[in-house]
């Protein structure tokens, strides 16, 4: 029996892109991306999430596709959860993620990966009442569980995927431009679509991202490269669509990413990554 010859990866992020709804994706795009892995094509997920909360919203796939998780930090080859890459922040470098926060009110919040339960360790006394406010609503939302400390230094781990800051654009851009100035870290700001006016900078390793860390899984499961279509919706999916041959963006996605597409998605409400998928891959 003649295999299907292998075509190349659909590669995605999930918020925005595929569904509106945090916890499902619509069975639609499900089996879309079903019937693609039976014509030749690989699925990989690239997500900012981390591991517990995407998972959720995954749970119907059937069938294999390689997992990168809080932008890149770990890929894992599923359904076995294989660990292909690992992209950590040292501990060590805490302290320079720290001192980018001087003047800033609030504090960071430290994740503990995969390996860890997707725990988040913080400092309350760091937060105002507001800002507690904040994080216990985003946990609830990501399906995270905090771990509070008096400092970072207790945290029993060498490395760690991510760290992230929230607050106000001002001063959150402010962080993003001090953390451009560490060639240790990528920092990728986004606007939060819960509260009004926060926003979330995302800091990982150097070598994290979703495109670095794409093609570093694909050459770990030992497949050809083929042809990478890519689908993104904020920020965090630039260097996705930088290293893909057909570059898609949502309708609703910043100018700085539709700029860099080939084609530009219809609204995720109307399925539009399928629309936009059939018309990259060449189907009448």
């Amino acid at each position: 029996m003649n295999e299907t010859p292998f075509k190349g990866w659909i590669a995605l992020d999930i918020d925005g892109t595929i569904t509106l709804d945090k916890y499902t994706i619509p069975k639609e795009v499900v089996d879309y991306l079903r019937a693609k892995t039976k014509e030749g094509w690989r699925i990989a997920m690239a997500t900012g999430r981390p591991f517990v909360f995407a998972s959720i919203a995954l749970s119907e796939y059937d069938f294999p596709y390689l997992f990168l998780i809080q932008n890149g930090s770990l890929a894992l080859e599923m359904p076995g959860k294989k660990e292909l890459l690992r992209r950590y922040i040292p501990t060590a470098h805490l302290r320079k993620i720290e001192s980018c926060l001087e003047g800033i009110s609030g504090d960071m919040l430290v994740y503990g990966g995969y390996e860890k339960g997707d725990c988040v360790y913080f400092r309350p006394k760091r937060f105002d009442e507001e800002q507690i406010n904040y994080l216990t609503a985003y946990w609830e939302r990501q399906k995270e569980t905090p771990v509070p400390l008096d400092a970072f230094a207790h945290i029993e781990q060498t490395s760690v995927p991510l760290v992230k800051c929230f607050g106000r654009g001002q001063e959150m851009r402010r962080v993003a431009e001090r953390i451009k100035k560490h060639p240790e870290f990528n920092g990728t700001l986004l606007r939060d679509p819960f509260t009004e006016d926060y926003f979330i900078l995302l800091i990982t390793d150097h070598l994290a991202s979703k495109g670095q860390s794409l093609q570093a899984a694909i050459d770990q499961v030992g497949a050809t490269r083929g042809t990478i279509v890519a689908a993104g919706d904020d920020e965090n999916d630039e260097s996705l669509l930088k290293i893909a041959d057909i570059a898609i963006a949502m309708d609703h996605a910043p100018k700085s990413l539709q700029q860099m597409a080939n084609l530009i998605a219809p609204p995720t409400k109307d399925l539009g990554i399928i629309h936009a998928l059939r018309i990259a891959l060449g189907e009448k």
